[in-house]
């Protein structure tokens, strides 16, 4: 019973170990809005190219076959060209586009 009672307060202490170490690596807010791009056809890797962006500020979009915002609080501003420049366009929700899109870049509001 003893060694039952100390396996599972070594749990409990590894699982408290294991998510302060989540809180720091994101800096106490939780998982960002990210923006997920294929290289297509559609919303699919079947050529296996896709790539996600979550960083605070300006990131270029890398892929145009489709793409999906998963908005987890912060807002962003797609862009028509790179370099956050050109036709402005706010995202406040999720958003998907399964095919070619004019976006070039984004900037995640941190």
């Amino acid at each position: 019973m003893a060694t039952k009672m100390v396996a599972a307060v070594m749990v409990v202490a590894i699982l408290a170990l294991a998510t302060a170490g989540h809180v720091m690596a994101t800096g106490g807010t939780g998982p960002r809005s990210y923006l997920t791009s294929w290289d297509g056809p559609a919303c699919t890797t079947n050529t296996g190219r896709m790539s996600s962006v979550g960083t605070c500020g300006c990131s270029t979009v890398r892929f145009h076959g489709g793409h999906e915002f998963n908005f987890r609080g912060e807002t962003a501003t797609l862009y028509s060209e790179h370099g956050c420049a050109g036709t402005p366009y706010q995202v406040f929700e999720d958003t998907q586009a399964c095919g070619d899109f004019g976006w070039r870049s984004i900037h995640i509001d941190c």
